[in-house]
């Protein structure tokens, strides 16, 4: 991939695709194993779903926040359940983006959508990693003004 991407911290629950997300954005490819720890992906910072799923982590998520550019908020689509707390972006001093993950999965996109809402996103992407455009819409929101 040519185009340069802001560094960025992924955030969602346990599965919901942000090792395969931020795969498909560096390398084009969805491959992707279990996140033990939080690492690194070319210019984006990977955490293990564990971290938002148990608050007495949200402490390592906001510091390693503090590498990043952008926040992206990950929530699949068929979650009946928002894992993020109301207002949960307020807590980061930088842009907090949500992404709807599996859209090609079905599920419930307007609840998905609702749950980042009520966690305090207010630009969302829906996207699938099978689904090049929607892909590529994200790259470009999270590239613009790098290369102006």
């Amino acid at each position: 991939m040519e185009q340069s991407l802001k560094t960025v911290i992924m955030v969602g629950r346990t599965e919901v695709g942000k090792t395969t997300l931020a795969n498909t954005l560096m390398y084009g490819s969805p491959e992707a194993l279990k996140t033990q720890s939080i690492g690194r992906i070319g210019s984006i910072i990977d955490t293990p779903g564990e971290f938002v799923e148990n608050p007495i982590y949200y402490r390592a998520i906001l510091l390693s926040a503090y590498d990043a550019d952008m926040v992206l908020f990950l929530n699949e689509a068929n979650e009946s359940e928002s894992i993020f707390p109301p207002n949960f972006a307020a807590l980061f001093n930088r842009e907090v983006i949500g992404v709807v993950t599996k859209i090609d999965l079905g599920g419930d996109v307007a609840r998905a959508r609702k749950n980042l809402e009520a966690a305090g996103v207010k630009t969302i992407f829906e996207i699938s990693v099978h689904d090049a455009d929607s892909v590529q819409r994200l790259r470009d929101y999270i590239a613009r003004d790098i290369e102006a």
